[in-house]
């Protein structure tokens, strides 16, 4: 059996065009590398978040300029849609550890609450007659 490595590339490419000169492209550039290896880049490359969907070449193009030999692309600006859509994604983070927070803390409160062993009844009658000389005025009993 073997592997469709045109296949696979196309499936990963991220724009869909001229499949008949890709294919061309695609039998010039195997005779130059591994296909497999052109695969991994196309991966990498279709997966690369700093790929602008408005800049991607064809892949007959892609292909013949050999950019399998690309790195990484370079940190891209935001557009002020995709900045306010980072913005936003920032502040639902944190609003949501925020939740997890003060989700956490009532917990341990109600916890402690549990555990709390009450004071003996002439204790407690003691210290409401002292904060009572001391003008506090609502005491929980």
């Amino acid at each position: 059996m073997t592997i469709d490595h045109f296949g696979m590339f196309w499936n990963l490419y991220p724009r869909k065009v001229s499949i008949v000169g890709s294919r061309e492209a695609w039998r010039i550039a195997i005779t130059k590398i591994d296909p497999e290896k052109i695969v991994e880049a196309v991966r990498q490359y279709a997966l690369d978040p700093n790929r602008d969907p408005t800049y991607t070449p064809s892949p007959a193009r892609w292909l013949d300029e050999e950019r399998w030999m690309d790195g990484p692309m370079p940190p891209r600006k935001l557009t002020a849609e995709e900045a306010r859509e980072a913005e936003l994604a920032k502040s639902r983070q944190r609003d949501e550890l925020e939740r997890q927070k003060a989700s956490e803390a009532l917990r341990a409160e109600e916890e402690a609450k549990k555990q709390a062993v009450p004071l003996p009844p002439e204790i407690k009658r003691q210290l409401i007659q002292k904060w009572a000389q001391q003008g506090i005025r609502k005491v929980e009993e």
